[in-house]
């Protein structure tokens, strides 16, 4: 399959070559002109026009005279046009071709709303001697008008090929037959252990404070570690240097967020921006559910709070200096009325803290060497408490209701849980990233040193009958009922290098070499990389990568991962660095100035995955009397059943983390783009569409992974119907994960007895998910939804304002979540559909003042 995938890549890339354009620049030099006009023809003075040459990256630029004229002389080649001027719209236009004396107009369009973001959206157009395979570049402005998105980044990024996410209700990526916690998460230069906010719902990046979105779903560069599968790395923006004080304010189905930003003062260089968001969920359903008498007077929704800063001082010279800040609290506190419709009782409180700090030198000698250090500070707390009973889940819960709580707790229906737990993940950081520019060479290098400290306690108490029951789900993994770990420092160093090439102007490559050391397991990790490009013309470009990732166990992967591991054990001393191998070839084409279509195949190989440790436990077995007799009232009586003389093996998991999976992921997508060039674009978005195929194999035994999805494919579309409104529709298919079904039911036991109703004398049964070969052996239906987003823009008391409409699945597609199971009166098995988000419609307000 693998040998097929690239087959398809190669012959692709052949039937790019017709057409090919054979000289990419000459030494002849031509004059590139126009005028610079608004949308009323008003000829507009002093409009900044730069000019890039796309091989050389040689930069010409100009300013429009009064007349709105402009002249630049180049050498003949393929160029970029930018257009800047205050109180307009980010003007572009891409692959001017220059063989001859060429007029290019200009039509600016004013802002009418938040459009700062536009003017980074030619950082998305990749040069042909940028090697990094799998790259996206997505402008914050996508991301605020993207349907369905709700604002947010990380759910944004799901609408690109070969990303996903578990569910709705999560923000958490999945990427190319990954996991969440394999995805290294980097914000101004420091590293994000949990950027998530309510339990994932939304995550911590604030679009409208972004500059800059960077993810790269395979073959990452060396300056990127510790992670095995993607990078998403984000930048918040600067505050303006044009006013001292500007405020920008949103209001959403999520959160309200007010930002302020300026110049700084005392005439010092630089600026400054704080934002501020706020949930309010608890404000608006929490006196709902209060006064229905669901939740008592003194408890809480769920709700996140943030406060970001980002103040920038210079130049100062050949520096520059920046501080960021974000501070953020997420807390539920829920205690059940009386009023409440299940005769369920479960408490809830937890608060969680995400607050990072962090200082950077920016040291730029000359235009031909960048070097940033930065010394960081972050911190993840949590405190958590979670007691109560719970209806035994295999329950046919049909006619149940809260006045029969004491009657199932009697008959141990009710299973009672306690959890309480405090968690700090703490790191230090210093490092430093250095590019070199030499000719047409490249040379990058720098590296980090941290400091992690995990403390983290909790105590697990659980009924011997919730014992059994989880005993036998089929993704059950072990977790100690005690656990304590304070003032554990563990150490990360890494160093890299990486260098450039170009040979004729056509063929580029890049040797790269990266050194890991862990203190936890006390090993160091060389990763060789190696990228390739080939300009086969100006606008048809080949590029692959192939390189070594490691990736280190920790507790502060816990919040992705999902799965306990005691890491104080002494056997995690044999431990290794989990390790993955990436395989990538792409090919992109500019089918002209508008439209880019990109193939790109892909092979990972993983090695050492971390797992429990599986032993061999003994337990008795108790089976039927008469085995062939089927009849429920026969298999429900107590005396039919025969326990066996000897505790029989079975296997049995443990805490205790061993390198005993591996893993396969491959597959190829296919994305055909039509970008935004300007204010004249009036269609814009992508359709992409994405094959894979994911496995895991854990003691030989190979199955699908739970997170595998053969087939995704995403169309967004944008329509500006005038300059005041726009459009815009997003449709997601998808091949939906596998599950592991119940082949039948096995008497629930626990103390070695089997377990008793005491009220009718009979035995309580649990689902029988068969053997490993069951293991994600089935699919649920199929995904797809529509969302729909309606937006108006407007000017009015001195503020540019937009008001939008978004409306979430659109037809109400009833996805399926997952299946929870009961056990009918007559043994059968009842099988119930969890659902994913409804139709949602929701309404939105942006101001910037």
């Amino acid at each position: 399959m693998i040998k097929i995938v690239f087959l398809i890549c190669i012959l692709i890339t052949n039937s790019f070559l017709t057409g090919i354009v054979t000289p990419l620049t000459d030494t002849s030099k031509s004059i590139i002109k126009g005028i610079a006009v608004n949308q009323k023809d008003k000829k507009l003075g002093g409009v900044a026009v730069t000019v890039i040459n796309k091989s050389s990256l040689d930069i010409f630029r100009d300013k429009t005279n009064s007349g709105g004229e402009y002249s630049i002389e180049v050498p003949h080649g393929n160029y970029k046009l930018t257009a800047v001027a205050d109180g307009y719209m980010h003007f572009e236009e891409d692959n001017i071709v220059i063989l001859k004396n060429e007029t290019v107009n200009i039509t600016l369009t004013e802002k009418l709303f938040s459009t700062d973001e536009i003017e980074v959206i030619g950082n998305q157009k990749q040069n042909q001697n940028d090697l990094r395979t799998s790259w996206f570049n997505l402008p914050p402005l996508s991301i605020k008008v993207l349907p369905g998105g709700l604002e947010d980044v990380m759910r944004s990024l799901k609408s690109l090929p070969g990303v996903t996410s578990p569910n709705d209700f999560t923000s958490q990526l999945i990427v190319r037959g990954s996991g969440p916690d394999q995805n290294l998460i980097i914000m101004d230069e420091v590293e994000i252990f949990n950027p998530y906010r309510l339990y994932g719902l939304v995550s911590m990046f604030n679009p409208e404070t972004l500059s800059d979105i960077n993810l790269i779903t395979g073959g990452f560069p060396a300056k990127y570690g510790d992670r095995l599968s993607a990078v998403l790395d984000v930048t918040n923006r600067e505050g303006t240097t044009d006013k001292s004080l500007s405020m920008i304010t949103n209001i959403n189905i999520a959160s309200a967020n007010i930002i302020f930003h300026g110049k700084n003062p005392l005439s010092i260089p630089g600026s400054w921006i704080v934002s501020t968001r706020r949930t309010y969920y608890d404000l608006i359903l929490g006196p709902f559910a209060k006064k229905s008498g669901l939740i008592t007077d003194d408890s809480s929704f769920p709700s996140f709070e943030d406060l970001q800063i980002k103040l920038a001082f210079g130049p100062f010279g050949k520096s520059k200096f920046v501080v960021n800040g974000i501070f953020s609290r997420d807390g539920v506190d829920i205690i059940p009325g009386n009023d409440r419709t299940n005769p369920d009782s479960v408490n809830v409180v937890d608060v969680t803290t995400n607050n990072v700090v962090s200082v950077g030198w920016h040291y730029i000698p000359g235009p031909d060497f960048v070097s940033k250090t930065t010394f960081s500070w972050y911190r993840n707390s949590g405190d958590n408490n979670f007691d109560g009973d719970i209806i035994d889940p295999l329950i046919d819960k049909e006619n149940i209701t809260p006045g029969m709580r004491d009657s199932l707790k009697a008959i141990g229906a009710l299973l009672g849980f306690n959890f309480k737990s405090k968690y700090a993940f703490r790191k230090f950081s210093l490092g430093n990233r250095s590019v070199l520019n030499s000719g047409k060479n490249k040379f990058e290098f720098g590296g980090t040193f941290d400091i992690i400290r995990n403390d983290l306690t909790y105590a697990l108490d659980l009924d011997e009958r919730f014992k059994a029951f989880l005993r036998s789900l089929p993704n059950a993994s072990a977790l100690l009922e005690d656990f304590n770990i304070q003032g554990e420092d563990n150490y990360r160093g890494s160093a890299y290098g990486l260098a450039r090439f170009e040979i004729g102007q056509r063929f580029f490559y890049q040797p790269s070499l990266r050194v890991d050391y862990y203190s936890l397991l006390g090993k160091a990790y060389f990763s060789p990389r190696f990228n390739i490009g080939y300009a086969f013309d100006p606008i048809t470009t080949l590029r692959g990568s192939i390189g070594l990732y490691f990736q280190s166990p920790g507790y502060e992967k816990l919040v992705d991962n999902m799965t306990f591991y005691d890491l104080t054990s002494p056997q995690v001393t044999d431990l290794k660095a989990e390790r993955s191998i990436h395989f990538v070839l792409g090919i992109d084409r500019w089918l002209d100035n508008f439209w880019l279509l990109k193939v790109e195949g892909y092979y990972k190989r993983f090695d050492n995955l971390i797992v429990q440790q599986k032993l061999t436990g003994y337990r008795y077995q108790f089976t039927l009397i008469d085995p062939n007799n089927t009849d429920p009232n026969y298999m429900k009586n107590p005396s039919n059943w025969v326990r066996s003389a000897d505790k029989l093996p079975f296997d049995s998991l443990t805490a205790i983390p061993v390198n005993k999976g591996t893993g396969d992921s491959y597959g190829f997508e296919i994305s055909l783009e039509k970008k935004y060039t300007g204010p004249k674009t009036k269609l814009y978005g992508w359709i992409n569409y994405s094959y894979s195929h994911s496995t895991r194999e854990r003691y030989g035994v190979e199955s699908l992974f739970r997170f595998d999805q053969t087939h995704n494919i995403n169309i967004v579309l944008n329509y500006r119907i005038n300059y005041w409104l726009e459009l815009g529709a997003r449709w997601n298919y998808s091949t939906n994960f596998p599950f592991t079904p119940p082949v039948g039911i096995v008497p629930r036991s626990a103390n070695d007895s089997l377990v008793i109703n005491p009220f009718t004398n009979q035995v309580i049964f649990n689902l029988d998910y068969g053997n490993d070969n069951n293991r994600y052996s089935d699919r649920r239906p199929a995904y797809h939804r529509l969302d729909v987003r309606l937006s108006a823009y407007t000017k009015f008391w001195g503020a540019d304002w937009s008001f939008y409409l978004d409306v979430i699945n659109v037809y109400n597609r009833k996805n399926v979540l997952g299946y929870s199971y009961s056990i009918a009166s007559d043994l059968s098995i009842k099988q119930k559909v969890t659902g994913m988000i409804p139709i949602l419609p929701t309404l939105g307000i942006s101001a910037r003042f």
